[in-house]
């Protein structure tokens, strides 16, 4: 049943991830405690960047099929920015309070998902001459996106989706590229150091020895199946849904987010 139960966590995240450009780690990591309970967070957290790493790159492959992928120069600026604050993040993650990181995150959120409730949409035609003049702001984005990121665990989507929104003010047909094109870069740095701790534990069961360091291969091919099968329908519909339609479904997903995080 376990092994049914992750294909199934990942078609969901597949689906989050390239139709709202949300890494599925919020529902990733509950899953994993829940069906794992004897494993540490270091056992959990780098499989599911794993997880977020591998679908962001499907989702970059279906969005360049479509031409949303942004040019190389965004994608150059993206990179760079992202590296250097999922990095910092990680110098910096035992050195402030997480909680309260968290909190002011889910204020954050809850204003942003007013603000996206009354909304209007942008003019799709003038969407990559928005983009193109924003490079400081997109280097900004990617960098707080990774640096929080890295120092809340909340992973890379459900932040920089939000800011992308609100802060760049990109067309949500965009957001979601360009979060998948940004989640790719941090959680590849979020999760390679990761390969080289070593992982003490007494359980031989199948879960437990399919670690490289702190990485679970096991978890990751199971939750990358099913976030395969789901890549494509999810970004299929991020170009088909109306805007009113997706504007509300991401109001009530970030708003859940935010409780969730609260409580």
């Amino acid at each position: 049943m376990e092994v049914i139960y992750l294909i199934i966590t990942g078609f969901f995240v597949g689906l989050m991830s390239s139709f709202f450009g949300i890494g599925g780690g919020g529902l990733m990591i509950p899953v994993l405690y829940f069906l794992f309970p004897h494993l540490p967070a270091q056992a959990i957290i780098p499989s599911s960047l794993g997880v977020i790493f591998l679908n962001s790159l499907i989702n970059n492959y279906h969005f360049y099929k479509q031409e949303l992928t942004p040019k190389k120069k965004t994608i150059i600026n993206i990179g760079i920015s992202a590296t250097v604050g999922a990095f910092i993040g990680s110098l910096l993650v035992h050195q402030i309070e997480t909680q309260l990181l968290k909190n002011v995150f889910s204020v954050i959120l809850i204003i942003v998902a007013s603000k996206t409730l009354f909304s209007k949409g942008l003019n799709e035609s003038n969407q990559l001459n928005e983009v193109t003049d924003n490079t400081f702001k997109i280097a900004l984005t990617a960098f707080l996106g990774s640096l929080l990121s890295s120092l809340t665990g909340l992973g890379g989507g459900i932040i920089f989706v939000p800011m992308f929104l609100s802060y760049i003010k990109l067309p949500l047909i965009k957001i979601s590229p360009y979060s998948n094109i940004t989640m790719s870069f941090a959680t590849l740095v979020g999760v390679l150091p990761h390969f080289f701790y070593p992982l003490e534990l007494n359980s031989t069961a199948i879960e437990t020895s399919n670690f490289i360091g702190h990485v679970n291969l096991y978890f990751i091919g199971l939750l990358f199946l099913g976030a395969f099968v789901s890549s494509k329908l999810g970004t299929k519909l991020n170009s088909k849904v109306n805007f009113q339609t997706k504007k509300y479904l991401l109001t009530i997903l970030l708003l859940s987010f935010a409780i969730k995080t609260l409580i």
